[in-house]
């Protein structure tokens, strides 16, 4: 055998195919794992166009550039094969050949899709579990946590490091863990209040077992936080009662006041807050006239006495009369304190005759008793209550008596000044009611604040803010203009028949009641002189939820 038969005999042997190609393009080697891999027989494609022979092919490429490729992948029909093409060449170091070298690595290729596929499939499932706001973690068959999510981090408090790969019981106060007790019975396990051992929080967990070709291979826990929920059904509560005594939490140090027409209303509540007198504030929906009325009850020598509040938009005429004058009276309960009274433009002809002469005598006088009261009172309003005068809706004699000390709180869009400081304040509130950390606003987010007029003032301001928290993102530490939902403008010229006009002003005339009752359609009803019925119809016709 000669040099060149054992050359090519053990060139046959390897499982890389190889083939050279000469000068002019014509194939003039190729061995036999080439010919399993191209699928054809060696006589046949021997002397052939390597361009016209062999799909995809580079070889006359590097003929050309005299440059090696390594490594390259190179499609075959069905078929993917990993190529290095490697020059040829003579002592003057001019290329007179090109030799490739080749694997068929389809297989190796599918197997990298397949577990590419996995990877992404498990991505996920992982992210649909961490978006649950309930905590879930997984065990396996004897007990022992394999993964949580994050919601478990926060609820429990424990870190993926410190719970997995440990007992179930690691994170409970007391009792057996459902994992274990899932474990041995095999059977799924719902609703049991169980107690953390790092926060003593109660919650509620159910856990499933997870069966692979009915094979037990671990179980699946979700814990739900009902403290959270108790929280939710206490904050149900307090909105239900119209009535509530309150801590005043604001001072003045609490209020913005960049711009001068909240600076001069600062100087003016700061003044008479020493002063034991009574105040009326006037100003639109939103601007925030409880919070001063707390910064003036604590600015006050009445600061360490109650503070109570009472919204008589809220309550029908009886009502009024009742925690005003009655054996639960306000105006008693708040002696040596103060009684802040909202939407005082709401309170029953009737009664203001009644609590004119209250003001007159500071005394209550009931069939049974009789008794004096040192209360201060801070009144609010957002109507005209002059206008209101005019047209018999409100006591002449006792508008004069409230509102000798009368401060006008300016509605936002007269105070623009106050904006960014204002998003700011807000958002640290946002911030601790969502858990989150961020830090403030982009220039364009401001501005895009600043250039809304804010019919619905400060309250509005807080709802787009609130708004804004829950497009970001789990990344996003700061609000731009895009997190902020568009701010539309209200047409001020109405377009339309009068019929078309008439109903849009009804319809705002239905939402603003809304508002100021909290929702509670029955009130709405009865201050419209509706049925309740007739008022869902007009729900329903105008499309409010």
């Amino acid at each position: 055998m000669t040099e060149v038969e054992l050359m090519k005999s053990i060139l046959d042997q390897l499982q890389e195919g190889i083939m050279i190609m000469d000068e002019r393009e014509t194939i003039i080697y190729i061995n036999d794992a080439a010919c399993r891999i191209f699928e054809v027989d060696k006589e046949e494609i021997l002397g052939q166009s390597v361009v016209e022979t062999v799909p995809n092919t580079r070889l006359h490429i590097v003929l050309r550039t005299g440059e090696p490729e390594y490594d390259k992948l190179q499609n075959l029909g069905n078929k993917v094969i990993l190529t290095s093409r490697m020059p040829i060449k003579n002592s003057k170091n001019e290329t007179i050949a090109v030799a490739a070298v080749f694997r068929d690595i389809t297989t190796i290729q599918k197997l990298a899709e397949e577990i590419t596929n996995l990877r992404e499939m498990e991505a996920l499932l992982t992210s649909i579990i961490d978006s649950t706001s309930d905590a879930i973690s997984v065990a396996d068959e004897e007990g022992r946590v394999t993964m949580v999510n994050r919601a478990y981090t926060k609820i429990t408090g424990l870190t993926p490091r410190e719970v997995i790969g440990k007992p179930a019981t690691v994170d409970l106060a007391e009792g057996e863990s459902l994992h274990i007790l899932c474990a041995k019975e095999k059977k799924p396990i719902f609703n049991v209040r169980k107690r953390l051992a790092t926060n003593k929080k109660e919650v509620v967990a159910s856990v499933t077992p997870i069966f692979v070709k009915n094979e037990f291979k671990g179980s699946v826990a979700v814990i739900h936080d009902i403290s959270e929920i108790q929280r939710l059904i206490n904050e149900l509560e307090a909105t239900k009662r119209m009535l509530k005594k309150q801590s005043a939490r604001y001072t003045f140090h609490d209020i913005v006041a960049h711009s001068d027409s909240m600076k001069n209303v600062i100087t003016q509540a700061t003044k008479v807050a020493s002063v034991d007198v009574d105040i009326l504030l006037v100003g639109e929906f939103g601007v925030g006239k409880e919070v001063l009325a707390q910064a003036i009850h604590n600015a006050s020598q009445r600061k360490n006495e109650p503070y109570l509040r009472l919204n008589l938009s809220l309550l029908s005429k009886e009502r009024q009369h009742e925690y005003l004058f009655g054996e639960n009276s306000y105006l008693l309960k708040g002696e040596k304190g103060t009684v802040f009274l909202e939407n005082v433009h709401a309170m029953d002809l009737e009664v203001q005759d009644k609590f004119l002469k209250f003001l007159i005598e500071r005394t209550i006088e009931n069939d049974s008793y009789s008794c004096s009261s040192g209360v201060r009172l801070i009144f609010a309003t957002t109507e005209d209550l002059k206008m209101l005068v005019g047209l018999g809706k409100f006591s002449k004699e006792l508008y004069y008596k409230i509102s000798v000390v009368t401060i006008e709180v300016p509605a936002l869009r007269e105070r623009k000044e106050d904006i960014p400081e204002l998003a700011k304040q807000l958002l640290h509130g946002l911030n601790q009611k969502y858990g989150r950390i961020v830090y403030g606003f982009t220039d364009d987010a401001i501005e895009k604040l600043i250039n809304y007029s804010w019919p619905g003032n400060i309250r509005e301001l807080e709802n787009v803010l609130d708004r804004a928290m829950l497009t970001l993102g789990e990344d996003d530490v700061v609000i731009t203009s895009a997190h902020i939902p568009d701010l539309l403008e209200s047409n001020e010229n109405i377009k339309g028949s009068l019929k078309e006009m008439t109903e849009e002003y009804e319809k705002k005339i239905i939402l603003e009641l809304l508002e100021v009752c909290h929702g509670n359609k029955t009130e709405v009803a009865r201050r419209l002189g509706l049925t309740v019925r007739n008022l869902y119809y007009k729900l329903d016709r105008y499309g409010i939820k």
